[in-house]
């Protein structure tokens, strides 16, 4: 008799009930502006804080592999390195990390009540990003790190990530996305991103589209930074041997489509270090690569024998992503089931469109207890009435969604996608760690 897979017993969510005051700072009028922090913590410390030798690394997707690159190579350096990145997936101190490390959840939430009293009298109307945004500065200052790479919340103009002053600023790749806030185009969305530069420092910009470079070069001519469209081709000659290794060698934690996203973090590598007066050392380089570890993207994990495979993608272009990396791994010749759910304001129909029908064996739409996330309903009838190529199932209920994804075709793979608070839920639901083996 074969045993169905039944979801383990959830475990105790004492984290998040001691957080919950300060995940419901999260305001439904979001007022703009980095110097609302830059006022906060110019008073919570000193203006030290604000200048921190950093990298401030926005776009639209492969912003977060293309920090976690960067952070891991300088890492390889000899530097203590400082890592903030949003959203978590399970636990709010994954955002923030030393040495590759998250800070742990005692120490976040004692630097946070810090923060939080400060912030009573100085910025009462304070949101939960704003509160966490300060509060991993003032724990990187406190802690001493060396160097601080950051991953910019949305946007860049207006975020309050760009309180900072950069050394090197990025743009890993644009695509319409947050268009009630960012604008209704390629152009301006580029214009507004491209804020993140600073007068006479590098921008270092990755694969995006002619109508963003016009609103890249916009936006660099105001603010007087150098703007760098990056490609193999603008690497020194080491570093591009270590892209060519990379696109052929097995000895590499991400799928081979992640080459973009380090062919943008070498060329912010080479072009920070040489203002740094630091020598890059090619061995160093390749070992920081190798380390490198993006958890929630093209995560392959064991569950009860099968593999289980991650994917954050939020939209269209993080799916096409996705899509690639399959195809170039070692599942390539197998068919997946697809779990399938997103929020209602990311182009899923676009996204679902992309569906390999020859490579799905069966789709399951599902939805998450949040306000924004779509309809399982309505992603299962665009499904049926624009594509149905497949097995497609609608099951409202994610916990009933996952039981029966593992059910189904147990010797194939089981992509989880579309949504990275349905990820961080699943990963949490499935009593998954995020960092394995890792703690401070």
């Amino acid at each position: 008799m074969i045993m169905k897979y039944k979801l383990p017993q959830s475990r105790p969510k004492t984290v998040k009930s001691t957080m919950a005051p300060y995940f419901d700072r999260t305001r439904g009028n979001i007022i703009p502006g980095s110097h609302r922090l830059q006022w906060l913590l110019s008073r919570i410390l000193d203006d030290k804080v604000l200048r921190m030798p950093a990298v401030l690394v926005g776009g639209s997707n492969g912003k977060g592999t293309t920090c976690a690159f960067i952070e891991s190579i300088i890492r390889e350096h000899g530097l203590v390195t400082g890592l903030y990145t949003s959203p978590h997936l399970i636990h709010p101190n994954e955002r923030i990390r030393i040495n590759g490390i998250p800070i742990s959840e005692t120490k976040l939430e004692n630097y946070l009540k810090i923060v939080d009293r400060l912030s009573k009298c100085l910025l009462p109307d304070a949101s939960f990003f704003e509160l966490i945004t300060a509060t991993a500065f003032v724990v990187f200052y406190k802690e001493k790190i060396d160097f601080l790479v950051c991953e910019v919340g949305l946007g860049g103009h207006f975020d309050s990530t760009n309180s900072i002053s950069p050394l090197l600023s990025v743009i890993t790749s644009i695509s319409l996305e947050h268009t009630e806030f960012l604008g209704d185009s390629l152009f301006k969305i580029a214009c507004d991103k491209a804020f993140i530069s600073r007068r006479n420092k590098h921008l270092i910009i990755g694969d995006i589209a002619d109508e963003a470079v016009q609103g890249i070069k916009h936006t660099a001519k105001i603010i007087g930074s150098s703007p760098v469209f990056c490609s193999n081709s603008t690497l020194n000659e080491n570093l591009t041997e270590i892209v060519k290794y990379f696109s052929t060698s097995n000895d590499f934690v991400f799928p081979k489509i992640n080459l973009p996203n380090l062919i943008t973090a070498l060329n912010s590598i080479q072009y920070l270090f040489k203002d740094l007066q630091i020598e890059i050392n090619i061995d160093k380089v390749k070992k920081g690569i190798q380390k490198t570890f993006w958890p929630g993207r093209f995560d392959v994990r064991q569950i009860c024998g099968r593999n289980v495979i991650f994917d954050a993608s939020h939209n269209s272009d993080g799916f096409k992503y996705f899509l690639n990396a399959y195809n170039l791994s070692s599942f390539s010749s197998k068919k997946f089931v697809l779990i399938f759910c997103s929020l209602k304001d990311k182009d899923w129909k676009k996204t679902l469109l992309l569906l390999p029908f020859e490579k799905i064996s069966a789709i399951i739409f599902t939805e998450v207890p949040i306000l924004r996330s779509e309809k399982s309903s309505e992603l299962a009838k665009f499904y049926k009435e624009n594509i149905g190529n497949c097995i497609s199932h609608d099951i409202e209920n994610f916990e009933l969604a996952l039981e029966t994804g593992m059910n189904l075709s147990f010797e194939l793979p089981l992509v989880i996608t579309g949504s990275i608070a349905f990820i961080g839920l699943v990963m949490e639901r499935f009593n998954l760690n995020v960092f394995e083996d890792m703690s401070e």
